[in-house]
Protein backbone atom coordinates (compact mmCIF):
# COMPACT_ATOMS: atom_id res chain seq x y z
CA UNK A 1 0.00 0.00 0.00
CA UNK A 2 1.63 3.39 -1.17
CA UNK A 3 1.78 6.21 1.62
CA UNK A 4 -0.62 8.92 1.59
CA UNK A 5 1.87 10.94 -0.33
CA UNK A 6 2.53 8.28 -2.97
CA UNK A 7 -1.64 8.56 -3.47
CA UNK A 8 -1.75 12.08 -4.08
CA UNK A 9 -2.75 12.99 -0.87
CA UNK A 10 -1.95 15.77 1.32
CA UNK A 11 -0.77 15.60 5.54
CA UNK A 12 -2.15 18.33 7.59
CA UNK A 13 0.21 18.91 10.50
CA UNK A 14 -1.89 21.00 13.22
CA UNK A 15 -0.29 21.65 16.18
CA UNK A 16 -2.05 21.77 19.31
CA UNK A 17 -0.80 25.30 19.95
CA UNK A 18 -2.74 26.67 17.60
CA UNK A 19 -6.22 25.25 18.91
CA UNK A 20 -7.69 28.31 21.43
CA UNK A 21 -6.99 28.52 24.92
CA UNK A 22 -10.94 27.34 25.64
CA UNK A 23 -10.60 24.09 23.66
CA UNK A 24 -7.58 23.35 25.30
CA UNK A 25 -8.86 23.97 28.54
CA UNK A 26 -11.57 21.57 27.92
CA UNK A 27 -9.24 19.03 26.67
CA UNK A 28 -6.55 19.37 30.09
CA UNK A 29 -9.56 18.99 32.21
CA UNK A 30 -10.13 15.60 31.50
CA UNK A 31 -6.13 14.47 32.76
CA UNK A 32 -7.99 15.24 35.99
CA UNK A 33 -11.71 14.57 35.95
CA UNK A 34 -12.96 14.18 39.93
CA UNK A 35 -10.90 17.12 41.03
CA UNK A 36 -14.31 18.50 41.92
CA UNK A 37 -15.64 15.03 43.80
CA UNK A 38 -12.56 15.10 45.59
CA UNK A 39 -12.58 18.51 46.76
CA UNK A 40 -16.11 17.38 48.57
CA UNK A 41 -14.33 14.21 50.28
CA UNK A 42 -14.75 11.65 47.05
CA UNK A 43 -12.62 10.14 45.24
CA UNK A 44 -13.52 6.82 42.76
CA UNK A 45 -12.88 3.30 45.17
CA UNK A 46 -12.58 4.91 48.14
CA UNK A 47 -11.26 2.68 50.78
CA UNK A 48 -13.47 1.36 53.27
CA UNK A 49 -14.06 3.22 56.43
CA UNK A 50 -11.57 5.08 57.62
CA UNK A 51 -10.70 9.27 57.80
CA UNK A 52 -10.69 10.15 54.15
CA UNK A 53 -8.11 12.86 54.36
CA UNK A 54 -5.02 11.37 53.64
CA UNK A 55 -6.27 9.23 50.50
CA UNK A 56 -7.64 13.00 49.23
CA UNK A 57 -4.22 14.16 49.71
CA UNK A 58 -2.50 11.39 47.62
CA UNK A 59 -5.41 11.05 44.90
CA UNK A 60 -4.49 15.51 44.55
CA UNK A 61 -0.67 14.66 44.03
CA UNK A 62 -1.15 11.58 41.87
CA UNK A 63 -2.85 13.85 39.41
CA UNK A 64 -1.08 16.88 39.77
CA UNK A 65 1.95 14.60 38.00
CA UNK A 66 0.11 14.67 34.17
CA UNK A 67 -0.04 18.60 34.82
CA UNK A 68 3.53 18.79 35.22
CA UNK A 69 4.66 17.29 32.86
CA UNK A 70 2.69 18.94 30.56
CA UNK A 71 3.55 22.10 32.35
CA UNK A 72 7.45 21.68 30.79
CA UNK A 73 6.43 21.08 26.91
CA UNK A 74 5.67 24.86 26.34
CA UNK A 75 5.02 28.39 27.78
CA UNK A 76 1.68 28.37 26.62
CA UNK A 77 1.28 24.95 27.64
CA UNK A 78 2.86 26.00 30.99
CA UNK A 79 0.64 28.94 31.85
CA UNK A 80 -2.90 26.26 30.82
CA UNK A 81 -1.44 23.50 33.50
CA UNK A 82 -1.47 26.10 35.68
CA UNK A 83 -4.34 27.30 35.54
CA UNK A 84 -6.03 23.92 36.18
CA UNK A 85 -3.56 22.82 38.75
CA UNK A 86 -4.36 25.28 40.82
CA UNK A 87 -8.38 25.15 40.35
CA UNK A 88 -9.27 22.70 42.90
CA UNK A 89 -6.22 21.52 45.59
CA UNK A 90 -6.37 19.63 48.51
CA UNK A 91 -3.72 20.21 51.12
CA UNK A 92 -2.98 19.70 54.53
CA UNK A 93 -3.98 22.23 56.34
CA UNK A 94 -1.17 21.86 59.06
CA UNK A 95 1.75 24.69 59.03
CA UNK A 96 4.74 22.85 61.17
CA UNK A 97 7.99 24.31 61.34
CA UNK A 98 11.57 23.05 62.57
CA UNK A 99 14.58 24.48 63.79
CA UNK A 100 15.30 27.56 62.56
CA UNK A 101 11.71 28.24 61.89
CA UNK A 102 12.16 26.70 58.33
CA UNK A 103 8.98 24.12 56.86
CA UNK A 104 8.82 21.60 54.86
CA UNK A 105 4.70 21.71 55.21
CA UNK A 106 3.03 21.38 51.54
CA UNK A 107 0.31 24.10 52.16
CA UNK A 108 3.77 26.63 53.14
CA UNK A 109 4.77 26.00 49.77
CA UNK A 110 1.46 26.69 48.01
CA UNK A 111 1.17 30.00 50.44
CA UNK A 112 4.52 31.26 49.12
CA UNK A 113 3.72 30.78 45.34
CA UNK A 114 0.45 32.52 46.30
CA UNK A 115 2.38 35.49 47.58
CA UNK A 116 5.26 35.63 44.96
CA UNK A 117 2.19 35.49 41.81
CA UNK A 118 -0.68 37.00 42.80
CA UNK A 119 -1.61 36.38 39.11
CA UNK A 120 -2.22 32.77 40.26
CA UNK A 121 -4.75 33.29 42.92
CA UNK A 122 -7.51 33.64 40.50
CA UNK A 123 -7.23 30.56 39.45
CA UNK A 124 -8.44 28.89 42.71
CA UNK A 125 -12.05 28.37 42.89
CA UNK A 126 -12.31 25.41 44.93
CA UNK A 127 -9.92 23.86 47.83
CA UNK A 128 -9.88 21.38 50.64
CA UNK A 129 -8.18 22.13 53.98
CA UNK A 130 -7.11 18.75 55.69
CA UNK A 131 -6.74 19.25 59.50
CA UNK A 132 -4.53 16.37 60.86
CA UNK A 133 -3.61 15.06 64.49
CA UNK A 134 -2.40 18.42 66.00
CA UNK A 135 0.46 17.37 67.31
CA UNK A 136 3.31 19.83 67.76
CA UNK A 137 3.93 22.61 65.93
CA UNK A 138 7.64 22.28 65.85
CA UNK A 139 7.43 18.94 65.00
CA UNK A 140 8.74 17.70 61.56
CA UNK A 141 6.17 15.99 59.66
CA UNK A 142 7.22 13.50 57.69
CA UNK A 143 3.76 12.04 55.88
CA UNK A 144 4.10 12.55 52.48
CA UNK A 145 0.56 13.66 52.37
CA UNK A 146 1.67 16.80 54.32
CA UNK A 147 5.44 17.29 53.80
CA UNK A 148 7.99 17.64 50.00
CA UNK A 149 10.42 16.72 51.58
CA UNK A 150 12.13 16.40 48.05
CA UNK A 151 12.53 20.45 48.41
CA UNK A 152 14.87 22.97 49.92
CA UNK A 153 12.92 23.68 53.26
CA UNK A 154 11.61 27.49 53.36
CA UNK A 155 11.67 30.57 56.21
CA UNK A 156 8.71 29.83 58.21
CA UNK A 157 8.03 33.10 59.34
CA UNK A 158 9.90 35.65 57.17
CA UNK A 159 7.95 33.45 54.00
CA UNK A 160 4.91 33.07 55.24
CA UNK A 161 4.23 34.85 58.52
CA UNK A 162 4.92 38.16 57.49
CA UNK A 163 3.48 38.16 54.02
CA UNK A 164 0.03 36.86 56.25
CA UNK A 165 0.42 39.62 58.76
CA UNK A 166 0.90 41.94 55.89
CA UNK A 167 -2.23 41.13 54.06
CA UNK A 168 -4.26 41.14 56.99
CA UNK A 169 -2.75 45.00 58.27
CA UNK A 170 -4.69 45.83 54.23
CA UNK A 171 -7.64 45.20 55.59
CA UNK A 172 -10.82 47.31 57.15
CA UNK A 173 -11.10 45.49 60.49
CA UNK A 174 -11.10 46.88 64.17
CA UNK A 175 -7.79 47.51 65.72
CA UNK A 176 -7.87 45.27 68.12
CA UNK A 177 -9.09 42.40 66.22
CA UNK A 178 -6.46 43.01 63.94
CA UNK A 179 -3.46 43.11 66.22
CA UNK A 180 -5.06 39.85 67.92
CA UNK A 181 -5.38 38.20 64.28
CA UNK A 182 -1.73 38.97 63.40
CA UNK A 183 -0.11 38.23 66.95
CA UNK A 184 -2.06 34.81 66.74
CA UNK A 185 0.09 33.70 63.50
CA UNK A 186 3.19 32.92 64.95
CA UNK A 187 1.35 31.09 68.23
CA UNK A 188 -0.59 28.56 66.12
CA UNK A 189 -1.07 28.59 62.23
CA UNK A 190 -4.02 25.83 62.50
CA UNK A 191 -6.88 27.45 62.00
CA UNK A 192 -5.67 30.73 61.09
CA UNK A 193 -5.14 29.60 57.74
CA UNK A 194 -8.73 29.84 57.23
CA UNK A 195 -8.98 33.22 57.48
CA UNK A 196 -5.74 34.10 55.10
CA UNK A 197 -7.17 32.17 52.31
CA UNK A 198 -10.18 34.15 52.54
CA UNK A 199 -8.30 36.86 52.32
CA UNK A 200 -5.70 35.83 49.84
CA UNK A 201 -8.36 34.72 47.21
CA UNK A 202 -10.69 36.80 45.02
CA UNK A 203 -12.48 34.04 43.38
CA UNK A 204 -13.01 30.86 45.79
CA UNK A 205 -16.06 29.48 45.75
CA UNK A 206 -15.77 25.95 47.34
CA UNK A 207 -14.43 25.76 50.78
CA UNK A 208 -14.19 22.33 52.22
CA UNK A 209 -12.91 22.11 55.72
CA UNK A 210 -12.02 18.91 57.45
CA UNK A 211 -10.96 18.61 60.77
CA UNK A 212 -9.54 15.05 61.65
CA UNK A 213 -8.47 15.30 65.04
CA UNK A 214 -10.73 13.94 67.86
CA UNK A 215 -9.46 17.05 70.56
CA UNK A 216 -11.15 19.49 68.12
CA UNK A 217 -13.06 20.62 71.31
CA UNK A 218 -9.33 21.86 72.92
CA UNK A 219 -9.01 24.05 70.81
CA UNK A 220 -12.59 25.86 70.64
CA UNK A 221 -14.60 28.01 72.84
CA UNK A 222 -17.97 25.33 73.60
CA UNK A 223 -17.17 24.05 69.92
CA UNK A 224 -17.56 27.10 68.20
CA UNK A 225 -15.28 28.09 65.56
CA UNK A 226 -15.19 31.42 63.70
CA UNK A 227 -14.96 31.09 59.99
CA UNK A 228 -11.42 32.89 60.27
CA UNK A 229 -10.04 31.01 63.11
CA UNK A 230 -9.43 33.37 65.63
CA UNK A 231 -9.41 31.67 69.00
CA UNK A 232 -11.67 31.94 71.99
CA UNK A 233 -9.18 33.09 74.45
CA UNK A 234 -8.49 36.00 72.52
CA UNK A 235 -9.34 39.44 74.40
CA UNK A 236 -9.94 41.00 70.86
CA UNK A 237 -13.42 42.43 69.88
CA UNK A 238 -14.23 40.00 67.06
CA UNK A 239 -16.48 41.40 65.19
CA UNK A 240 -17.58 39.24 62.16
CA UNK A 241 -19.15 41.56 60.67
CA UNK A 242 -15.91 43.10 59.17
CA UNK A 243 -15.25 40.42 56.98
CA UNK A 244 -17.31 41.40 54.54
CA UNK A 245 -14.05 43.56 53.27
CA UNK A 246 -12.65 40.19 52.70
CA UNK A 247 -12.48 39.16 48.79
CA UNK A 248 -13.76 35.81 49.43
CA UNK A 249 -16.45 37.33 51.10
CA UNK A 250 -18.11 37.84 47.48
CA UNK A 251 -17.46 34.96 45.63
CA UNK A 252 -17.97 32.13 48.46
CA UNK A 253 -20.91 29.79 47.49
CA UNK A 254 -20.72 26.53 49.10
CA UNK A 255 -19.35 25.46 52.64
CA UNK A 256 -18.10 21.95 53.49
CA UNK A 257 -17.68 20.97 57.00
CA UNK A 258 -16.17 17.75 58.19
CA UNK A 259 -15.20 16.94 61.83
CA UNK A 260 -14.86 14.17 63.91
CA UNK A 261 -16.80 15.55 66.74
CA UNK A 262 -19.81 17.81 66.69
CA UNK A 263 -18.69 21.48 66.36
CA UNK A 264 -20.01 24.75 64.70
CA UNK A 265 -18.34 27.40 61.97
CA UNK A 266 -19.74 30.97 63.10
CA UNK A 267 -19.70 33.55 60.52
CA UNK A 268 -21.71 32.27 57.51
CA UNK A 269 -23.94 35.02 57.38
CA UNK A 270 -21.49 37.44 56.36
CA UNK A 271 -20.93 35.62 52.97
CA UNK A 272 -23.48 37.03 51.30
CA UNK A 273 -23.61 34.54 48.29
CA UNK A 274 -23.51 31.54 50.64
CA UNK A 275 -26.55 29.52 49.63
CA UNK A 276 -24.98 26.07 50.04
CA UNK A 277 -23.37 24.05 53.47
CA UNK A 278 -22.26 20.34 53.10
CA UNK A 279 -22.05 18.91 56.82
CA UNK A 280 -19.97 15.88 57.14
CA UNK A 281 -19.56 14.80 60.83
CA UNK A 282 -19.43 11.92 62.66
CA UNK A 283 -22.52 11.32 65.30
CA UNK A 284 -22.45 8.14 65.72
CA UNK A 285 -21.56 6.52 69.31
CA UNK A 286 -21.99 10.27 70.97
CA UNK A 287 -23.13 10.10 74.33
CA UNK A 288 -26.21 11.87 75.97
CA UNK A 289 -23.83 14.95 77.21
CA UNK A 290 -22.60 15.15 73.35
CA UNK A 291 -26.24 14.71 72.19
CA UNK A 292 -27.11 17.45 74.32
CA UNK A 293 -24.56 20.20 73.52
CA UNK A 294 -24.87 19.21 70.21
CA UNK A 295 -28.85 20.23 70.77
CA UNK A 296 -27.81 23.48 72.18
CA UNK A 297 -24.85 23.97 69.46
CA UNK A 298 -27.40 24.01 66.89
CA UNK A 299 -30.57 25.95 67.88
CA UNK A 300 -30.68 29.36 69.44
CA UNK A 301 -30.77 32.87 68.56
CA UNK A 302 -26.67 32.54 67.30
CA UNK A 303 -27.21 29.53 65.38
CA UNK A 304 -30.29 30.55 63.42
CA UNK A 305 -29.04 34.11 62.19
CA UNK A 306 -25.58 32.44 61.58
CA UNK A 307 -27.27 29.59 58.94
CA UNK A 308 -30.41 32.28 57.88
CA UNK A 309 -28.89 32.72 54.24
CA UNK A 310 -28.40 28.99 53.39
CA UNK A 311 -30.85 27.24 50.48
CA UNK A 312 -29.47 24.41 50.16
CA UNK A 313 -28.51 21.60 52.64
CA UNK A 314 -26.40 18.51 52.47
CA UNK A 315 -26.32 16.00 54.57
CA UNK A 316 -23.76 13.26 54.82
CA UNK A 317 -24.93 9.93 56.01
CA UNK A 318 -21.82 7.72 54.94
CA UNK A 319 -20.41 5.28 57.43
CA UNK A 320 -17.54 5.72 56.64
CA UNK A 321 -18.46 10.28 58.17
CA UNK A 322 -21.40 9.51 60.31
CA UNK A 323 -20.34 6.02 61.93
CA UNK A 324 -22.66 2.73 61.84
CA UNK A 325 -26.44 4.52 62.28
CA UNK A 326 -27.37 4.19 66.34
CA UNK A 327 -29.72 6.08 68.14
CA UNK A 328 -27.44 9.06 68.85
CA UNK A 329 -26.50 9.77 65.14
CA UNK A 330 -29.90 9.91 64.36
CA UNK A 331 -31.03 12.01 67.19
CA UNK A 332 -27.77 14.31 66.42
CA UNK A 333 -28.76 14.97 62.51
CA UNK A 334 -32.07 15.90 63.83
CA UNK A 335 -30.58 18.43 65.86
CA UNK A 336 -28.84 20.07 63.39
CA UNK A 337 -31.57 20.11 61.08
CA UNK A 338 -33.43 22.38 63.53
CA UNK A 339 -31.35 25.74 62.72
CA UNK A 340 -32.12 25.62 59.06
CA UNK A 341 -36.30 25.66 58.53
CA UNK A 342 -35.29 28.01 55.55
CA UNK A 343 -33.88 25.71 53.35
CA UNK A 344 -35.46 25.04 49.79
CA UNK A 345 -32.91 21.85 49.14
CA UNK A 346 -32.32 19.14 51.03
CA UNK A 347 -29.72 16.44 50.33
CA UNK A 348 -28.57 13.25 51.96
CA UNK A 349 -26.04 11.67 50.37
CA UNK A 350 -25.31 8.43 51.46
CA UNK A 351 -22.29 5.56 50.06
CA UNK A 352 -22.59 4.91 45.99
CA UNK A 353 -24.89 2.09 45.37
CA UNK A 354 -21.70 0.24 44.24
CA UNK A 355 -20.26 0.76 47.33
CA UNK A 356 -23.11 0.17 50.13
CA UNK A 357 -21.78 -2.38 51.92
CA UNK A 358 -18.62 -0.70 53.57
CA UNK A 359 -17.99 -3.31 56.16
CA UNK A 360 -16.85 -6.98 55.36
CA UNK A 361 -18.30 -8.80 58.15
CA UNK A 362 -16.36 -11.19 60.78
CA UNK A 363 -19.24 -13.64 60.02
CA UNK A 364 -18.63 -13.82 56.15
CA UNK A 365 -22.46 -12.71 55.31
CA UNK A 366 -23.41 -13.17 51.59
CA UNK A 367 -22.82 -10.68 49.17
CA UNK A 368 -24.19 -7.22 50.34
CA UNK A 369 -24.96 -8.51 53.60
CA UNK A 370 -28.38 -9.38 52.29
CA UNK A 371 -29.27 -12.22 54.61
CA UNK A 372 -28.44 -11.18 58.41
CA UNK A 373 -31.65 -12.89 59.65
CA UNK A 374 -29.97 -15.50 61.65
CA UNK A 375 -27.57 -13.37 62.92
CA UNK A 376 -26.48 -12.49 65.50
CA UNK A 377 -28.41 -13.76 68.64
CA UNK A 378 -31.05 -11.40 69.95
CA UNK A 379 -29.10 -8.60 71.21
CA UNK A 380 -28.63 -7.49 74.71
CA UNK A 381 -29.69 -3.70 76.01
CA UNK A 382 -26.13 -3.60 76.06
CA UNK A 383 -25.71 -4.37 72.87
CA UNK A 384 -27.14 -1.21 71.96
CA UNK A 385 -25.43 1.18 73.94
CA UNK A 386 -23.47 3.72 72.27
CA UNK A 387 -20.40 4.09 74.40
CA UNK A 388 -20.08 0.29 73.53
CA UNK A 389 -18.04 1.41 70.74
CA UNK A 390 -16.29 -1.53 68.65
CA UNK A 391 -17.87 -4.42 71.06
CA UNK A 392 -20.74 -5.93 69.56
CA UNK A 393 -19.58 -4.96 66.16
CA UNK A 394 -22.34 -7.22 64.36
CA UNK A 395 -25.03 -6.12 66.69
CA UNK A 396 -24.89 -2.30 65.88
CA UNK A 397 -24.51 -3.24 62.35
CA UNK A 398 -27.64 -5.37 62.36
CA UNK A 399 -29.21 -2.88 64.82
CA UNK A 400 -28.43 -0.09 62.34
CA UNK A 401 -30.06 -1.86 59.24
CA UNK A 402 -33.17 -2.79 61.50
CA UNK A 403 -33.99 0.36 63.85
CA UNK A 404 -31.76 3.45 62.60
CA UNK A 405 -31.91 3.44 58.91
CA UNK A 406 -36.26 4.14 58.87
CA UNK A 407 -37.13 6.64 55.68
CA UNK A 408 -40.29 6.61 56.99
CA UNK A 409 -38.98 8.41 59.92
CA UNK A 410 -36.35 9.96 58.53
CA UNK A 411 -39.11 12.52 56.16
CA UNK A 412 -41.76 12.45 58.83
CA UNK A 413 -38.97 14.07 60.78
CA UNK A 414 -38.80 17.18 58.80
CA UNK A 415 -42.33 19.05 59.36
CA UNK A 416 -40.52 21.76 60.35
CA UNK A 417 -39.00 22.28 56.59
CA UNK A 418 -42.03 21.12 54.90
CA UNK A 419 -43.76 24.51 53.69
CA UNK A 420 -40.35 25.51 52.42
CA UNK A 421 -38.73 22.35 50.76
CA UNK A 422 -38.93 22.47 46.49
CA UNK A 423 -35.89 19.72 46.23
CA UNK A 424 -35.76 16.54 48.64
CA UNK A 425 -32.85 13.40 48.58
CA UNK A 426 -32.74 10.39 50.44
CA UNK A 427 -30.03 8.87 51.08
CA UNK A 428 -28.66 4.87 49.29
CA UNK A 429 -25.81 3.40 49.89
CA UNK A 430 -26.04 1.75 53.28
CA UNK A 431 -29.58 2.73 53.55
CA UNK A 432 -30.81 0.78 51.27
CA UNK A 433 -29.92 -2.74 53.37
CA UNK A 434 -32.72 -4.94 54.51
CA UNK A 435 -33.11 -5.64 58.09
CA UNK A 436 -34.34 -8.17 60.06
CA UNK A 437 -38.26 -7.01 59.36
CA UNK A 438 -39.65 -5.16 56.88
CA UNK A 439 -39.14 -0.73 56.27
CA UNK A 440 -42.22 1.52 56.17
CA UNK A 441 -42.01 3.53 53.26
CA UNK A 442 -42.27 7.54 53.37
CA UNK A 443 -45.18 9.51 52.51
CA UNK A 444 -44.56 13.18 50.77
CA UNK A 445 -47.83 14.39 50.28
CA UNK A 446 -47.59 16.40 52.82
CA UNK A 447 -44.38 18.95 51.53
CA UNK A 448 -46.74 21.62 49.69
CA UNK A 449 -43.91 22.60 47.69
CA UNK A 450 -41.89 19.88 46.67
CA UNK A 451 -41.07 19.64 42.96
CA UNK A 452 -38.22 17.22 42.82
CA UNK A 453 -37.85 13.99 45.08
CA UNK A 454 -34.49 11.98 44.89
CA UNK A 455 -35.13 8.38 46.22
CA UNK A 456 -33.75 5.26 45.99
CA UNK A 457 -36.23 1.88 45.31
CA UNK A 458 -35.90 1.33 49.03
CA UNK A 459 -37.65 4.54 49.58
CA UNK A 460 -40.73 3.73 47.67
CA UNK A 461 -40.83 -0.48 47.65
CA UNK A 462 -40.42 -1.47 50.78
CA UNK A 463 -38.21 -5.07 50.20
CA UNK A 464 -39.31 -8.25 52.01
CA UNK A 465 -36.83 -11.39 52.34
CA UNK A 466 -38.54 -14.64 52.71
CA UNK A 467 -36.79 -15.22 56.03
CA UNK A 468 -36.83 -11.96 57.54
CA UNK A 469 -36.87 -13.02 61.33
CA UNK A 470 -39.77 -10.45 61.77
CA UNK A 471 -41.91 -11.61 58.55
CA UNK A 472 -45.67 -9.98 60.09
CA UNK A 473 -44.47 -7.06 61.25
CA UNK A 474 -47.30 -4.28 60.47
CA UNK A 475 -46.53 -1.04 62.18
CA UNK A 476 -46.25 1.13 59.24
CA UNK A 477 -46.93 1.55 55.60
CA UNK A 478 -45.43 -0.85 53.40
CA UNK A 479 -47.70 -0.83 50.37
CA UNK A 480 -48.15 2.86 49.64
CA UNK A 481 -48.90 3.99 46.12
CA UNK A 482 -48.03 6.45 44.17
CA UNK A 483 -51.29 8.22 44.18
CA UNK A 484 -50.78 8.31 48.25
CA UNK A 485 -47.42 9.48 48.86
CA UNK A 486 -46.56 12.47 46.21
CA UNK A 487 -47.85 15.69 46.74
CA UNK A 488 -49.28 17.33 43.24
CA UNK A 489 -46.73 19.59 42.95
CA UNK A 490 -43.76 17.22 42.11
CA UNK A 491 -42.50 18.01 39.00
CA UNK A 492 -39.30 15.49 38.99
CA UNK A 493 -38.80 12.57 40.13
CA UNK A 494 -35.56 10.18 40.47
CA UNK A 495 -35.29 6.51 41.56
CA UNK A 496 -31.69 5.29 41.86
CA UNK A 497 -30.37 1.86 42.95
CA UNK A 498 -33.50 0.35 40.60
CA UNK A 499 -33.50 -3.44 39.67
CA UNK A 500 -36.04 -5.78 38.13
CA UNK A 501 -38.51 -5.30 41.29
CA UNK A 502 -39.37 -2.19 40.48
CA UNK A 503 -40.26 -2.82 36.83
CA UNK A 504 -42.62 -5.76 37.68
CA UNK A 505 -44.57 -3.33 40.60
CA UNK A 506 -47.76 -2.58 40.48
CA UNK A 507 -46.43 1.09 42.10
CA UNK A 508 -44.89 1.72 38.49
CA UNK A 509 -48.09 0.81 36.84
CA UNK A 510 -50.15 3.36 38.96
CA UNK A 511 -47.36 6.03 38.23
CA UNK A 512 -47.54 5.41 34.57
CA UNK A 513 -50.81 4.70 33.21
CA UNK A 514 -52.87 6.73 36.72
CA UNK A 515 -54.70 3.50 36.84
CA UNK A 516 -55.71 3.13 40.52
CA UNK A 517 -55.03 7.28 41.15
CA UNK A 518 -58.09 8.08 43.58
CA UNK A 519 -57.24 11.10 45.02
CA UNK A 520 -55.17 14.00 42.41
CA UNK A 521 -53.59 14.17 39.14
CA UNK A 522 -49.70 13.85 38.95
CA UNK A 523 -48.20 16.91 37.46
CA UNK A 524 -45.02 15.14 36.84
CA UNK A 525 -43.14 16.45 33.98
CA UNK A 526 -39.59 14.32 33.87
CA UNK A 527 -39.67 10.25 35.77
CA UNK A 528 -35.58 8.64 35.54
CA UNK A 529 -35.01 5.39 36.39
CA UNK A 530 -31.30 4.60 37.18
CA UNK A 531 -30.45 0.52 37.89
CA UNK A 532 -28.08 -0.08 40.69
CA UNK A 533 -24.93 -2.92 40.20
CA UNK A 534 -26.84 -5.58 40.58
CA UNK A 535 -28.94 -5.02 37.54
CA UNK A 536 -27.11 -7.29 34.99
CA UNK A 537 -25.48 -4.28 32.03
CA UNK A 538 -26.60 -6.51 28.92
CA UNK A 539 -30.55 -6.48 30.37
CA UNK A 540 -30.34 -2.86 30.64
CA UNK A 541 -28.96 -2.68 27.20
CA UNK A 542 -32.34 -4.25 26.04
CA UNK A 543 -34.10 -1.75 28.09
CA UNK A 544 -32.55 1.16 26.86
CA UNK A 545 -33.06 -0.46 23.17
CA UNK A 546 -36.50 -1.51 23.91
CA UNK A 547 -35.84 -4.94 22.86
CA UNK A 548 -36.82 -5.91 26.73
CA UNK A 549 -39.62 -5.57 29.07
CA UNK A 550 -41.98 -4.28 26.79
CA UNK A 551 -44.84 -4.19 29.11
CA UNK A 552 -43.07 -1.71 30.66
CA UNK A 553 -42.25 0.13 27.01
CA UNK A 554 -45.95 -0.28 26.41
CA UNK A 555 -46.93 1.63 29.64
CA UNK A 556 -44.37 4.28 29.06
CA UNK A 557 -46.17 5.54 25.75
CA UNK A 558 -49.10 6.18 27.87
CA UNK A 559 -47.31 8.78 30.31
CA UNK A 560 -47.94 12.04 30.31
CA UNK A 561 -44.15 12.98 31.46
CA UNK A 562 -41.17 11.97 30.10
CA UNK A 563 -39.10 8.63 31.17
CA UNK A 564 -35.61 8.15 31.10
CA UNK A 565 -33.25 4.89 32.25
CA UNK A 566 -29.77 4.32 32.84
CA UNK A 567 -27.38 3.52 35.12
CA UNK A 568 -27.09 4.38 38.63
CA UNK A 569 -22.92 6.35 38.85
CA UNK A 570 -24.15 8.42 41.55
CA UNK A 571 -21.32 9.43 43.75
CA UNK A 572 -21.73 11.18 47.47
CA UNK A 573 -20.07 14.39 45.98
CA UNK A 574 -22.79 15.21 43.12
CA UNK A 575 -24.91 17.63 44.12
CA UNK A 576 -28.67 17.49 42.53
Amino acid sequence: MGSPKDSGTTDYVFPLNNLPNELLLNIIANVDPHRYNRVLGHIPDDPPPSQPDPYLIRDFLMACRPLWSLSLTSRKFRKLAQNRLYTAPVLSGFAFRFSFHKTHARIAFFLRTLFARPDLRKHVRHIRLCYPNSGEPTVQREENEESNLNAEAIPFVTEIVDQCRSLIATFDLPADMKMSWIGQMIVDYRYTLTGVLLALLPKLETLSFSEGDLKTWLYLDDHVLNVIGMHPYSHANIDLRSIKCMPAAQSLRYLKLSSLTPIRLDGLDMFENLDSLDISIKLAGLDTDDIEHLSRLYSGREALRNFRNLRNLRFDCQIKSVGIWDFSARSGMLHILQAFPAITSLDFYAEPSSEKNPFKSVRAFPHYQANIQAYPATPSIADYDASARDTFWDERVYAARTDWTDYQFLVDSLHHIRPRLETLKLPGGFWTLPGAARKPIPRFDKFSRLKTLVVPQAAVLSIKLYNMRFPDTTDGDFELLPSLVFPPTLKRLKIFDADADLLDSRWLEELLTGHGAESHEFELEHLEILFGPMFDDAELEKIQAKTAYSPFWTMVDQATFQVIVGRDEMVPAAAE
